[in-house]
């Protein structure tokens, strides 16, 4: 497999900017901790990091002063047109 193979994928941008906040949060801290126990193998974080990466380049909310009311928007996007996972969480 060569390493020059891109592939586009297409998100909704609610899916993006919660899709960003969520891989800031847990590959970033302590080298991907949060994540130890759904990793099966090293390279699986680093496929995170490109992700988060490539999702860092076309996003401009993560800049924004507001960035924190637009993630929380944006969940409620998700949820009222995707559901969510676990009704008790946030």
């Amino acid at each position: 497999m060569s390493a020059c193979n891109g592939v586009t994928v297409t998100l909704d941008r609610s899916v993006a900017l919660v899709l960003f906040d969520f891989l800031s949060r847990t590959t970033d801290e302590e080298e991907g901790e949060p994540l130890n126990e759904a990793l099966q193998h090293k390279a699986e974080l680093p496929a995170l990091w490109a992700t988060l990466s490539a999702l860092e380049d076309v996003l401009t909310e993560p800049l924004a002063a507001d960035y924190g009311s637009r993630v929380k928007a944006a969940r409620v996007d998700i949820v009222a047109k995707l559901g969510g996972a676990f009704p008790k969480s946030g």
